[in-house]
């Protein structure tokens, strides 16, 4: 779990702000807190990380991450950043870290807007692209990773968490009482059936979505819907072996990882199956 936090605007941000946005953001990661600032002439970037780190553990992995005139904040793990970084070498491409974030940004730079459809994992992340000047915001298929954003005159906020948007945007938010008694009315279920919160103003960047940020235009995408598909043709035992390999195949992707791993158990027979693999088939 990482923490980022951002603008883009007309609005300077002081350096007092920054650093109590920054001390909020410790919970969501310990190792490293940092931020860079990009000033062009109607407009100013900020981006914030603070980092918990599980993959490359150097210092050389701390985010903002910056390659040419693209930086990046990330939230997240891409799983199978070691397959798609063997596609990107064979293209050419050159790797001063071992992390998923450099793969991410880089895998960017090759397919644009397109590279979340090579990603397996969970992520948050905001690309400031200083070529095209324009602000990449993303949240994985399922929503595993939050991302919030407000939009007023000045500019857009955004952020993992609502008190980092709160502390950079300097005010309150005000209660969205519509929301609130909505969801007093209807439970848990009505949460997720829009963009809102339960501020005013402030929205939730739905899952498999993208969003575009220039310094005139906001625009916003789903980049990803689920398909079901039926094999009829397909025995029980195809089905079966089926399953099993993409279970092992979805542990073995996720134990990638620099620092070591637990599992918090329900006690039911999926927690306990994906435990009961981890050791047993993957050692």
């Amino acid at each position: 779990m990482c923490g980022i936090a951002g603008y883009i605007g007309k609005k300077y941000i002081e350096k007092n702000t920054i650093r109590s946005t920054l001390k909020l953001m410790i919970n969501r990661g310990p190792d490293n807190q940092s931020w860079h600032k990009v000033e062009k002439e109607n407009f100013n970037i900020f981006l914030l990380h603070s980092r918990l780190s599980i993959v490359d553990l150097n210092n050389r992995s701390n985010q903002p991450f910056k390659f040419e005139k693209y930086i990046i904040v990330y939230n997240g793990e891409i799983y199978n950043f070691i397959e798609i970084r063997k596609n990107l070498l064979r293209l050419g491409y050159k790797f001063s870290t071992n992390s998923d974030t450099e793969v991410l940004l880089k895998a960017y730079i090759e397919y644009g807007e397109d590279c979340v459809d090579y990603f397996n994992g969970m992520w948050s992340f905001a690309i400031w692209d200083g070529y095209k000047e324009k602000i990449f915001l993303s949240r994985d298929r399922f929503g595993e990773k939050p991302l919030y954003y407000f939009e007023d005159k000045g500019g857009v906020y955004f952020g993992s968490e609502v008190k980092f948007i709160r502390t950079l945007l300097s005010k309150k938010l005000l209660i969205n009482y519509q929301y609130l008694n909505r969801y007093l009315v209807y439970g848990y279920k009505y949460l997720y059936n829009n963009d809102e919160t339960f501020f005013k103003g402030l929205s939730r960047l739905n899952s498999a979505t993208n969003m575009i940020i220039s310094k005139d235009n906001l625009k916003k995408y789903k980049y990803w819907k689920p398909k079901i598909e039926q094999d009829l043709n397909m025995s029980y035992r195809d089905a079966l072996e089926g399953t099993k390999h993409h279970l092992f195949e979805s542990v073995r992707l996720r134990l990638r990882s620099d620092v070591p791993l637990a599992f918090c158990l329900s006690g039911g027979v999926d927690s306990s199956s994906l435990v009961s693999i981890a050791k047993n088939h993957f050692n």
